[in-house]
């Protein structure tokens, strides 16, 4: 009995280890990934022209989760829109999930960066029609 009770508080504190020390190094809105990277920055308003859909990316680079995942959720006006699970490979990892923006979806975005139940991050944008 007390040998399951030490191996079921080891595991807890591993896990809970994990999830304490995860860190969002990085994050970035951007339309363009070169060799992991981003290589522009949307900042915080996105233009879409009238009838047309845009492709975009939100860059991670996360430590301290290697061997775990992390899920990206796209939120338009507070409706998800898209979940997209990405595995970390390493501690010290670079990653991104990609959303096509209609130009019938303006106003307000939001993308999360949740590992299991623990949102680590969020970041918001406005998409705004071009005519």
């Amino acid at each position: 009995m007390k040998k399951s009770a030490l191996i079921i508080t080891t595991l807890i504190s591993i896990g809970f280890s994990s999830w304490s020390s995860a860190q969002v190094e990085r994050s970035q809105l951007t339309d363009i990934i070169e060799q992991r990277e981003p290589a522009s920055d949307l900042g915080n308003v996105i233009t879409v022209k009238e009838g047309e859909l845009k492709k975009v990316y939100f860059f991670t680079q996360i430590t301290h989760l290697a061997n775990q995942q992390i899920t990206h959720r796209w939120l338009y006006q507070g409706s998800e829109k898209a979940a997209v699970t990405l595995n970390i490979g390493s501690d010290n990892w670079r990653t991104y999930s990609s959303k096509i923006l209609p130009s019938y979806w303006p106003g307000d975005w939001q993308v999360q960066i949740w590992y299991g139940d623990l949102e680590l991050l969020s970041h918001d944008f406005t998409v705004v029609i071009e005519p």
